[in-house]
């Protein structure tokens, strides 16, 4: 498989977790965002939206969009499971994801920043508010789990959510001391050896 995404990516960041928890080997292909490499036609003819991440299957089955992927790839590969337990603890797990990909993300992503910034805002402040709205939500469903996760004893999907939505809550200088089981949830993933291999900063275009 070949993993088209860009290091500092939330969205390829979380299929980069699934791929490595699940121990499948792929190959990564920077996208360079900053340099406006997602709006070539080249790019373009793998994602019609220009953005990341786009993961190729060996048949050539171009896939989009990151939570039907982590999806698939569950499917696909059904352990470790990202969406395991019966309807009840995936329908928890599933809230947890969309807060963060419909409630969050789409919101402070660098599209709508610039925007902001064009009609006079303040892009940092609307970025924060944007995140501790969200948190809120977040710490409420987490604070449920009885494991050290967010939903129970192993990561899941919503982990997988979580983990680049707190680094993006740093960036932002989110204010963290409101959230404490979100806190520990990062800390404990921060431990296992997927995530530490998906971490942006260990990624062969970081920083550019």
């Amino acid at each position: 498989m070949i993993l088209y995404g860009y290091w500092r990516s939330s969205a390829s960041w979380r299929v980069r977790l699934a791929m490595h928890l699940k121990g499948i080997t792929f190959e990564n292909v920077p996208v360079h965002l900053r340099d406006g490499v997602q709006r070539s036609e080249v790019h373009l003819a793998r994602n019609p939206m220009g953005q990341v991440p786009v993961l190729a299957l060996p048949d050539g089955t171009i896939v989009t969009q990151s939570a039907a992927i982590l999806e698939y790839l569950d499917e696909l590969i059904p352990e470790p499971a990202l969406l395991p337990g019966d309807a009840r603890h995936r329908l928890h797990i599933r809230q947890m994801c969309q807060i963060i990909n419909s409630g969050i993300h789409p919101l402070q992503n660098l599209s709508v920043l610039v925007e902001m910034s064009r009609l006079g805002a303040n892009r940092m402040a609307w970025g924060r508010q944007v995140i501790e709205t969200g948190f809120h939500a977040l710490e409420a469903l987490v604070q449920e789990s009885q494991g050290p996760y967010c939903s129970g004893n192993e990561p899941t999907m919503a982990d997988l959510f979580l983990v680049p939505q707190m680094y993006n809550a740093r960036r932002f200088g989110v204010d963290l001391t409101a959230f404490p089981h979100l806190v520990a949830v990062d800390a404990a993933c921060s431990q296992l050896p997927a995530f530490i291999a998906a971490h942006p900063d260990q990624q062969p275009d970081a920083n550019s």
